[in-house]
């Protein structure tokens, strides 16, 4: 018996085509917008290469395909070639100007590599596209931080939370910069989100919450770090306060503080690591200490914790510079942050040893 003709109704009786069914050509190729689908799931999961692989199989097929030039140039970002990914970036919204993540990718670039007036042109190009995207709103707040433009920075801020009152990346960066511009009251209320933003905790902090009394005569408090080693250290000169309202202290951070923090006599309850379990002990993360001790203004903020070295380490070290030549001697950091995980690398800032070393000579 014969094959059905192709244009037929095939006759499993599905009410297709026979070509569209039991007659598919077997080996064909998928359909582009099939390919994408993959692509855009394999990169969605991390399998970068496979992501390439078929991104790069599109614009074979469509040189001008612009979701694949778009998403090929986050891959060539990812992996340096910035210069690479800006020119794909910029040619996808060439190709389609309507799309607002491609505008928004950009600006995160051009933001991460220093040119802050471009980001925000881009940022605001994604607005215009899709003016309620609120994420969108919090990338503009962080260029025009970086141009330093502090009062249209608060008010993107204010517009992400407005339109998404639980976005607490921008609750967060919202109250950073109420902080740094001196604005307590405001800032350290907000700064709470920053634990739901980073995953810290798995819900927003109390709206009923209330900072601590007067008196905290019979309580007893596990001080968790939650940041880097400077900036536990800088929060917890308010455990000072904790004691004089008659609270006893533990905590719970990096090893390395335990020694330093023993000899500042605040921490009866003694240390431990910071996932250690603190049965019966209050558990306060460092950084909701000026919230909940009520700082208003900065000269109410506590003088830093005073921290005493061992002499026998000095004596140590002392003897390990002297081996290097007469003093004076200066110490300098040249790295500092971390490396994020994707293309950008904001957190990570440094200098070349090198080239520090050429500038301070003779100096």
């Amino acid at each position: 018996m014969s094959s059905p003709r192709r244009n037929a109704p095939c006759p499993c009786g599905s009410g297709q085509r026979y070509k569209d069914c039991h007659g598919k050509l077997v080996g064909a190729p998928p359909s582009i917008e099939g390919a994408l689908a993959a692509a855009l799931d394999a990169h969605r999961r991390g399998r970068v290469d496979e992501a390439e692989r078929v991104y790069r199989e599109i614009l074979a097929r469509d040189p001008a395909h612009a979701v694949a030039t778009h998403y090929l140039g986050l891959i060539e970002w990812q992996r340096g070639d910035v210069g690479g990914a800006e020119s794909r970036m910029r040619a996808s919204i060439a190709a389609d100007a309507a799309v607002p993540d491609f505008h928004n990718n950009l600006g995160l670039l051009l933001r991460d590599t220093g040119r802050a007036a471009e980001s925000i042109a881009c940022f605001r190009a994604a607005l215009s596209v899709n003016p309620a995207w609120f994420e969108a709103y919090n990338n503009l707040g962080l260029a025009f931080e970086a141009a330093w433009r502090w009062d249209e920075a608060a008010g993107a801020y204010a517009e992400a939370i407005a339109r998404a009152p639980r976005f607490a990346a921008a609750r967060q960066n919202f109250a950073r910069l109420m902080i740094r511009g001196g604005d307590f009251e405001r800032g350290w209320p907000e700064y709470r989100w920053r634990l739901f933003a980073q995953g810290i905790t798995a819900a927003p902090p109390d709206a009923n919450a209330a900072p601590l009394p007067a008196s905290l005569d019979g309580r007893a408090f596990a001080l968790v770090a939650e940041q880097g080693i400077g900036d536990v250290l800088f929060f917890l000169r308010f455990a000072a306060e904790l004691t004089r309202r008659g609270a006893r202290l533990a905590f719970r951070g990096d090893a390395r503080l335990h020694s330093m923090l023993e000899r500042t006599d605040l921490f009866a309850l003694g240390m431990a690591a910071d996932d250690a379990p603190a049965p019966g002990l209050e558990g306060i993360h460092v950084g909701d200490l000026p919230w909940l001790t009520g700082m208003k203004a900065a000269a109410a903020a506590p003088l830093p914790l005073i921290l005493t070295p061992h002499a026998e380490r000095i004596a140590r070290l002392t003897e390990k510079l002297l081996a290097l030549g007469p003093h004076p001697w200066l110490a300098l950091t040249w790295r500092g942050g971390v490396e994020t995980l994707g293309p950008s690398r904001s957190q990570l800032k440094e200098v070349d040893v090198e080239a520090l070393g050429t500038a301070l000579r003779g100096h």
